[in-house]
């Protein structure tokens, strides 16, 4: 067993993995099965509580100043009476004549009063001085946004009363369409946009500045590990000082494990944790290093699971399984089962319930109260 260890850093967990499967020189393939595990399926397991994070996105009411000068039939270049004010911020937005059935993109806007739009206007007649309204139905949610929880959507709290608004599949989504703006009811997921921000459809769109709060799994990053460059620590102290130019330490390092690779790997690490990282080639550890010789050496500073300690070891169980299975190797049960007891306890600890806070606590904290 590694030593000053209280939890599994990500290299030990590829070293103990390789050491149960045996596929030595496959480092890899084992990495991958590690982070598909830690990433991807224990995370769809369950609406973990601990990956729960609050957010909310802030609605943009929709705009019907004036009219619509000339819109022709079959065309892309929209006009607006000359008392409109819009700008490039519209872009994006969709809006809808009253002479016309369809809804339609702005994907571009010239000056104030005009711009185009996509598809080009259909039908056979064209739009003259008829009234319209330009809505945002599309929003960006947090970067750290995976999925919801079961049953879960957003939330707007108005006149004292919280409604959920359920995020539901795309055939729900379109049954009974309103395009014309007012209370969100429902609302689904769509695409990312360039910036990779999931986003968010909501339906009808928005008439006011809504506040609508929410809570989200978050997303997870591959674990890995930094090995760049050499570093030097002496016996009995914290302070690590790495290469000038070759170490790339950062904050987000902070609270990762080090170790001198000289010393052992393996059971036979020993690991100590990061408490502060100088810059990006100084650091300090928790404890004073133990060891005596360690000169100028090669090091790994590891990242640690961001579960419970309780749930880290079914990082490395599921990984296992996946490839002792792959190999047609009977031992991969005795795995699986360590796997299943590990999840179905920490189920009983870590299960969210539709909403993980009492909701006046989730208002404070989104701070949407109005």
């Amino acid at each position: 067993m590694s030593k000053n260890l209280s939890e599994l850093p990500f290299t030990e967990i590829v070293e103990r993995a390789v050491q149960i499967t045996r596929l030595e020189g496959d480092d890899s393939r084992v990495r991958g099965a590690i982070n598909d595990q830690y990433v991807r399926e224990i995370p769809r397991k369950e609406d973990w509580s601990f990956l729960i994070v609050s957010s909310a996105i802030t609605c943009t009411e929709d705009y019907t100043t004036g009219n619509a000068a000339v819109v022709n039939t079959q065309g892309s270049t929209f006009t607006l009476s000359s008392d409109t004010a819009i700008d490039a911020t519209f872009v994006g937005r969709k809006v809808k004549f009253a002479t016309n059935p369809n809804v339609y993109d702005i994907v571009t806007v010239v000056g104030t009063t005009g711009g185009t739009i996509n598809p080009p206007l259909s039908g056979t007649q064209n739009v003259r001085s008829a009234s319209y309204f330009i809505a945002q139905p599309i929003y960006a949610l947090t970067k750290d946004f995976d999925r919801f929880p079961k049953n879960g959507g957003l939330l707007l709290y108005e006149g004292g009363r919280l409604t959920v608004i359920p995020e539901v599949p795309i055939q729900e989504y379109f049954r009974d369409y309103l395009p014309t703006p007012g209370k969100p009811a429902k609302c689904r997921l769509v695409n990312a946009g360039t910036d990779l921000l999931q986003r968010i459809e909501l339906q009808p769109p928005p008439s006011e500045p809504f506040v609508l709060g929410y809570e989200c799994l978050q997303k997870l990053d591959p674990l890995r590990e930094t090995t760049a460059g050499f570093v030097t620590i002496d016996a009995g102290s914290t302070s690590v000082v790495g290469s000038a130019g070759t170490t790339r330490f950062t904050e987000a390092q902070t609270g990762w494990y080090f170790r001198i690779d000289a010393f052992g790997t393996g059971d036979d690490s020993e690991w100590y944790r990061i408490n502060a990282i100088a810059h990006n080639s100084a650091c300090t550890l928790a404890v004073a290093f133990g060891l005596s010789g360690a000169g100028t050496s090669t090091y790994t500073i590891s990242p640690v699971p961001k579960y419970p300690l309780k749930l880290q070891p079914a990082v490395l169980y599921g990984a296992v399984v996946t490839l002792l299975a792959d190999q047609n190797d009977p031992t991969s049960q005795l795995y699986a089962g360590k796997y299943s007891e590990t999840l179905s306890d920490c189920r009983r600890l870590y299960k969210t319930r539709v909403y993980s806070q009492p909701i006046d606590t989730v208002l404070e904290d989104w701070d949407y109260r109005r």
